[in-house]
């Protein structure tokens, strides 16, 4: 599905810099990266481990800051924020779907949901309401008051997913979301982010996998700290091909983590 380019890039990023000090030696996690994401769009990052995923990773989703360059994420300039302001900012902009899940165990299924309203300040019948809603658009509206052990990993991903759709954010950021499902929980889960990024919602999603970036519009490669590729999607075998000139590791080798 084609969607209008926005005047305001939800992500505008612009020669990001990370370093680290390692003793007496600075550590270059991303050099220059400049990366720009319009309203709408699905974009999958991929690349080896020590790429520099992670650390775009949590620049994007203001969980750090670049040491140098200018990140505006919906137009908000981040560059200076404290980290309570950092932390509003990932409230109310971005709707986060980790690997891990990160459910609270003894919370049900529609209170896990609700928690990030009540964070905002949302009132508690306006809670319910957009949490029932969320739940039901991801297939759980039967499955309300089920806590994390009662739930298959496909199902608490959904849960996930309704969390992070609740507040209604600029950008959903996903950090290998099929990362712990079989291959038919991830392509069920897929779909279900196809229908997301169909209805205007924009996504970011870090993946190793080839098969699961099919599903984005467009890939981004990095390799040491670098964007190497930056294209449309158009097949499996292209993603493929890029990762294997870009030296990341391909579908069916152990997944590395960043």
């Amino acid at each position: 599905m084609s969607h209008v380019t926005s005047p305001t890039p939800i992500i505008a990023m612009k020669d990001i810099v990370k370093s680290y000090m390692m003793g007496e030696v600075e550590v270059l996690a991303t050099r220059g990266i400049s990366l720009s994401v319009q309203k709408g769009e699905f974009v999958a990052i991929m690349g080896m481990s020590g790429s520099g995923k992670s650390t775009l990773m949590n620049i994007i989703g203001c969980l750090d800051v670049p040491t140098s360059g200018h990140y505006r994420l919906d137009g908000v300039n981040i560059r200076h924020l404290d980290d309570r302001a950092l932390s509003q900012i990932r409230n109310k902009k971005i709707g986060f779907v980790f690997q891990g899940f990160n459910l609270i165990s003894r919370m049900a299924a529609i209170q896990n949901v609700e928690l990030p309203m009540a964070y905002a300040g949302v009132r508690t019948k306006e809670r319910r309401k957009r949490a029932l809603a969320a739940l039901n658009m991801v297939g759980l509206g039967d499955r309300l008051d089920h806590f994390s052990s009662e739930l298959s990993g496909g199902q608490q991903q959904r849960v996930a997913i309704a969390r992070a759709m609740c507040t209604n954010p600029a950008l959903i950021l996903a950090d290998e979301p099929t990362g712990n499902l079989d291959s038919r929980s991830s392509a069920e889960l897929m779909t279900l982010f196809s229908g997301l990024h169909d209805q205007g919602r924009t996504i970011v999603m870090i993946t190793h996998e080839p098969d699961i970036a099919e599903y984005a519009s467009r890939v981004v490669i990095l390799r040491d700290g670098a964007i190497v590729s930056d294209k449309p999607q158009s097949s499996s075998r292209a993603v493929s091909y890029e990762l294997e000139m870009s030296g990341a590791p391909l579908l069916g080798q152990v997944r590395a983590q960043d």
